[in-house]
């Protein structure tokens, strides 16, 4: 059964829809590719395949899943794209659909976007299409306008994430404005993505070793192409909690901005940290307030662009920071 309940309500909509042969030949998921986007994205297939057991999903002859490769987190026209495409157009194995998925579907660079255009202006029959992001605004309006779209996004900030102490803690006490505080602030910062993509690689690479035993058995190794897989899965999953990380610092910012303005009562965001948020948001102008908001974002774009943390987490700190006393 779903998890989510956004989930099962999206699903049922479509199981009416398969049951009236109306079933759409492509659908953009707004979700989380690791969470609720691919549990919408199986339960889709379910539908079609007429099974629900995941791994089976995952092997199935008829279905290709597709997601980033290699560090660069792009997904390629030529490496993954045109062979999804052929794949699509192929005679079924099992004489019922053809299915791929493309998880992180943000990650398709503009060449393969294009690509899709055709197939998913054109679509073989019996074929399914599922592009699975938490970012669908990053593609293009013409790969957006020729899908199905449905919104499975969890609404609530998620409180179980294993950085999330060392974060709030950082929030709570922002650093004195002495490079050698701000500097200690920044390390304690970048901590949690250092040691999230140890333990990625060490999950991921497990994760692949066991599915080629599973097709060869016992004694198979890892191929270039498994190899470069688990890079782009790991590359994948730092970028996640980088990201969820700085959503949690904006999410907190923008309550020390309405406190500051004495816009709400209580924080909307953590709202069990209004004595910390209020402490911050004393004495700072709207332009003050404001301006922290506005360097997360800055940060998160010099990020997105390649920037690593070190260079530019020290805006973040510098902007946050306690004048030193008098």
């Amino acid at each position: 059964m779903p998890s989510s309940r956004k989930v099962d309500k999206a699903l049922e909509n479509f199981r009416r829809a398969f049951a009236s042969q109306r079933m759409p030949h492509a659908v953009l998921v707004s979700g989380h590719p690791r969470g609720v986007g691919a549990e919408f994205a199986e339960g889709l297939l379910a539908l079609a395949f007429g099974t629900a057991d995941s791994a089976r999903l995952r092997q199935h002859a008829d279905i290709r899943w597709i997601e980033p490769e290699s560090k660069s987190r792009q997904i390629k026209v030529d490496e993954q794209i045109r062979p999804l495409i052929g794949f699509i157009g192929l005679t079924s194995y099992e004489g019922g659909w053809k299915a791929g998925v493309i998880l992180f579907a943000d990650r398709l660079n503009l060449n393969a976007q294009n690509a899709l255009l055709k197939t998913l202006e054109e679509p073989p029959p019996n074929s399914l299409l599922i592009l699975v992001t938490d970012s669908p605004a990053t593609l293009l309006p013409t790969i957006r306008s020729r899908a199905q779209f449905v919104d499975v996004e969890e609404d609530e900030r998620r409180a179980d994430t294993p950085w999330m102490p060392v974060v709030l803690d950082l929030l709570r006490n922002p650093p004195a404005r002495r490079a050698t505080e701000m500097m200690a602030w920044t390390d304690r910062l970048t901590a949690p993505l250092r040691s999230l993509e140890e333990l990625a690689e060490a999950e991921e690479t497990s994760r692949a070793e066991d599915e080629a035993r599973a097709r060869e058995g016992e004694g198979a190794e890892l191929t270039k192409a498994t190899k470069g897989l688990v890079e782009g899965r790991v590359a994948a999953r730092v970028k996640e909690m980088r990201e969820e990380i700085l959503r949690t610092i904006q999410l907190w910012q923008r309550d020390v901005l309405a406190c500051a303005t004495r816009a709400e009562a209580a924080p909307e965001n953590f709202p069990e940290e209004a004595e910390s948020i209020a402490a911050q948001a004393e004495g700072l102008s709207f332009a003050e307030a404001a301006a922290r908001v506005a360097v997360v974002d800055e940060v998160r774009e010099l990020m997105e662009h390649n920037i690593r943390e070190e260079a530019v987490l020290p805006r973040m700190a510098r902007a946050f920071s306690k004048p030193n006393p008098a």
